[in-house]
C-alpha cells in the first residue's frame, strides 16, 4: 500500500475511533485529539493546536445547525462570553503564530517554543482529565462532560437533535428570541462583566490549546446565567466554534496547521460519532469514562514528562 494512502487511513480511523470515544463517554474530543496529533502523528505543538481548531471547527458545524433550529442557542447571552473570548482568543492567536511562523525550525527558540506550549498543553489535558473524573464521581449518572462545546456531549447533542428534526420539530427560532430576552431581563451588570472577564480568560486558553471549552463554558454559563441545560449545551457549541473558526483562520494563515489531517480526521469522526453513540447503549458507559480518561492522564503525562 502506498505511504500516502496508508497515512490517509490511519488518520480516518483514528477519528473515526476518537469520534467512538466521544459517542459512548462525552469525554471532550479536544482532550483525546492533541495526545494523537502530538504523539501518534509527531505535529509540532503550535501546528497540533492550529490543527485541532480546525477539526474542532468542522465537528461543530452541524452541532449549531442543529441547536440553532431547536431554538436552543442564546445569542445575546453568548455574546456577553464572547466580547471578552473573541479578542483575547484572537490577540493570543495571533501572539502565538506570529512567534512560532517568524522562526526557523532548527532554531533552539524555536524548539523551546514547541517544548514549552507542548507542556503546557499536556497540563492542561491532564487537568481536564482531572476535571472530568470529578464531574463523574460528583454527579453520579452524568456524562463526563458537561456540555458539547468540547466536542464530547455536543456529538450525543447532535445525534439527538438530528432525530428530531427528522421526526418532523417546528423550528423554535422565534420562541429562542422570547427566551433569550426572559434570560436577559435578569442579567445583571455585574454579571456582564464577570462573564466578559471570564470569557477573556477562556478565550486565551483555548487559542492557545484548542481545549477546555465545553469544561469551562458550561458550568460558568449555568452558574452566571441560569440557563436551562439545553440551552447551555446550545449556546456553548456556539461560542466554542465562534473561537476554533477565527482560531483556525489565524493558525493557518501562518502554516500553523495541517489542514489535510484535520479534514481527514474531521470525515472519521462523522463515522465514529453514530457508532459510539449506539454502543453507549450496551456498554457500560462509567467504566469506559474511567478507562478512556486514564488513558488521557497517562498521555498527558507523557506529553508533560516526556522528551
Amino acid at each position: 500500500m502506498d505511504l500516502e494512502v496508508l497515512k490517509t487511513v490511519v488518520q480516518l480511523v483514528s477519528g473515526a475511533l476518537i469520534g467512538a470515544c466521544i459517542g459512548m463517554t462525552g469525554i471532550g474530543g479536544g482532550v483525546l485529539l492533541l495526545p494523537v496529533l502530538t504523539l501518534g502523528f509527531g505535529l509540532p505543538s503550535t501546528v497540533a493546536v492550529g490543527t485541532a481548531h480546525l477539526y474542532s471547527c468542522l465537528c461543530k458545524l452541524p452541532a449549531v445547525f442543529f441547536h440553532f433550529r431547536q431554538g436552543t442557542i442564546r445569542f445575546r447571552t453568548s455574546a456577553y462570553f464572547m466580547a471578552g473570548a473573541v479578542p483575547v482568543s484572537v490577540a493570543v492567536a495571533l501572539w502565538i503564530t506570529g512567534y512560532a511562523g517568524g522562526m526557523d525550525p532548527a532554531d533552539p527558540a524555536w524548539r523551546e517554543l514547541q517544548t514549552n506550549l507542548r507542556q503546557f498543553i499536556a497540563a492542561v489535558v491532564m487537568l481536564s482529565g482531572l476535571l472530568i473524573l470529578w464531574h463523574m464521581f460528583m454527579r453520579p449518572g452524568s456524562r463526563a462532560v458537561t456540555g458539547e462545546a468540547d466536542q464530547a456531549s455536543e456529538a450525543v447533542q447532535v445525534t439527538q437533535a438530528g432525530q428530531a428534526v427528522q421526526a418532523g420539530q417546528a423550528d423554535q427560532a422565534g420562541q429562542a428570541v422570547q427566551a433569550d430576552q426572559r434570560v436577559s431581563a435578569r442579567v445583571t451588570g455585574a454579571k456582564i462583566v464577570l462573564a466578559v472577564a471570564l470569557g477573556a480568560v477562556i478565550g486565551g486558553l483555548i487559542a492557545s490549546t484548542s481545549v477546555g471549552s465545553g469544561i469551562l463554558i458550561v458550568p460558568l454559563m449555568i452558574i452566571i446565567f441560569r440557563l436551562t441545560a439545553v440551552d447551555t449545551v446550545g449556546s456553548s457549541i456556539f461560542i466554542a466554534l465562534s473561537l476554533t473558526f477565527t482560531s483556525s483562520i489565524i493558525y493557518a494563515g501562518s502554516s500553523q496547521l495541517d489542514l489535510a489531517i484535520a479534514v481527514t480526521m474531521a470525515a472519521g469522526s462523522l463515522v465514529g460519532v453514530p457508532m459510539g453513540v449506539r454502543m453507549s447503549r450496551r456498554i457500560p458507559e462509567r467504566y469506559l469514562q474511567i478507562t478512556i480518561t486514564g488513558l488521557v492522564l497517562v498521555a498527558g503525562g507523557v506529553m508533560l514528562f516526556g522528551g
